[in-house]
């Protein structure tokens, strides 16, 4: 299943490398791709295996907020 989540904060590639490292150690998470320019984050991710709320929460754990 693929996502794309709206994040603010992102300001540049290391903000884009942190959440990408941060997603890919989550089992179930098979591809990322953040963009700063965009304030997207796009995950490829296997719905048996974890869900978009603990993504969300990831993300946010490393500084970043969830648009709605």
């Amino acid at each position: 299943m693929k996502k794309e989540i709206q994040v603010s904060g992102m300001n540049c590639g290391s903000c884009e490398m942190l959440i990408t490292e941060a997603l890919e150690d989550l089992e179930g998470v098979i591809d990322v791709n953040a963009s700063h320019l965009k304030g997207i984050v796009s995950v490829d991710f296997d719905p048996n295996m974890v869900n978009i709320s603990t993504i969300a929460s990831v993300i946010e754990e490393q500084g970043f907020k969830i648009k709605s």
